[in-house]
């Protein structure tokens, strides 16, 4: 988004530093203390500009997903089934949403523990019908 600045150039908010960049939008310099990064490899924008595209950008942080939650509560019912491939499905799925329920959601975290019961007691109930069955 931006190139390196001229030589003498001063950044447009402290005007007594040098200017690192200048923006390819806009064109005015900054310094690195005023440069904003999306990711740390990315190119900077000036501040005006990183303004204007926070106004404009919807940041994905802010709506997040919790259909992994609802998908392992529903594959720990369907694994009451006996389906061997929807009960390890629903192992794998249900702690993938435990772990991501422990770090940021925990109103969604009785979905996958539900989930993971399910999972278990059937596991246990088909393994006791093996045991008794042989």
């Amino acid at each position: 988004m931006s190139s390196e600045a001229p030589a003498g150039a001063a950044c447009l908010t402290h005007r007594e530093t040098p200017a690192r960049w200048a923006c390819r939008r806009c064109g005015a310099f900054f310094c690195v203390a005023c440069e904003r990064r999306t990711r740390p490899d990315a190119l900077p924008m000036c501040p005006a500009c990183w303004e204007l595209r926070s106004r404009n950008v919807v940041d994905q942080t802010s709506k997040p997903s919790t259909a992994i939650f609802t998908a392992s509560l529903v594959l720990g019912i369907i694994s009451l089934l006996p389906l061997p491939v929807v009960m390890f499905v629903s192992l794998v799925v249900g702690l993938m949403a435990l772990v991501r329920a422990k770090n940021q959601f925990e109103a969604q975290r009785w979905k996958p523990i539900v989930g993971l019961v399910l999972t278990v007691l059937s596991l246990l109930g088909w393994f006791l019908l093996l045991v008794l069955a042989a």
